[in-house]
């Protein structure tokens, strides 16, 4: 027995709620592009889709592109133009998507093994200065490198400050040295 009711055919109806009409009009619009890109690519016509939105928003689709299919339109000049180089094809944008998609994830996965050995650190009394530099890229040892010196110059303006107070003479109680770190007994 069926637990789900699956595709069902709905009813076209004009919807009342402004919430569901503008989710409705972005998946169909979203949907319609689709199946103009692939029209396009299956069978090589040329496709221009513009749709205006309940919120008076344009929204363009065209293959190869809009602005010139429409204006072959426009002109009446109906004849197919001839293979530009300027276009790239699909299937190197598909092939660019796929290894940015590629990238990204790697991206995230490294994110969260850095955000996990950060808090790894933190756990074991660690501290974010004590984070292992071998791992990190140019760019991110850049960052630290700034972190850092932003750190010394804080504790250098605080030292001065506590030893100026100490020498004009006991105004202010000195504060405790810093907690350190204690290190973690390695299990056998």
């Amino acid at each position: 027995m069926k637990k789900t009711l699956g595709r069902q055919k709905i009813e076209i109806k004009k919807l009342e709620k402004k919430s569901s009409k503008q989710v409705t009009f972005s998946k169909r619009r979203a949907g319609l592009f689709k199946k103009a890109g692939e029209l396009s690519v299956l069978c090589g016509a040329e496709v221009a889709i513009i749709v205006f939105s309940p919120n008076d928003k344009v929204f363009c689709f065209g293959h190869p592109d809009v602005d010139v299919l429409l204006d072959r339109y426009l002109t009446g000049n109906l004849s197919p133009p001839k293979p530009a180089e300027s276009y790239i094809p699909v299937a190197e944008f598909n092939r660019d998507f796929a290894d940015f998609a590629l990238e990204f994830e790697a991206e995230k996965k490294r994110a969260a093994e850095l955000i996990r050995a950060a808090e790894d650190s933190r756990k074991n009394g660690g501290f974010w200065w004590q984070e292992a530099a071998e791992g990190m890229r140019l760019e991110e040892l850049k960052d630290f490198r700034s972190a850092l010196m932003d750190l010394r110059a804080k504790v250098a303006e605080r030292v001065e400050k506590l030893t100026a107070v100490r020498i004009g003479g006991p105004l202010l109680p000195a504060l405790p040295p810093p907690p350190q770190p204690q290190p973690q007994p390695q299990p056998m």
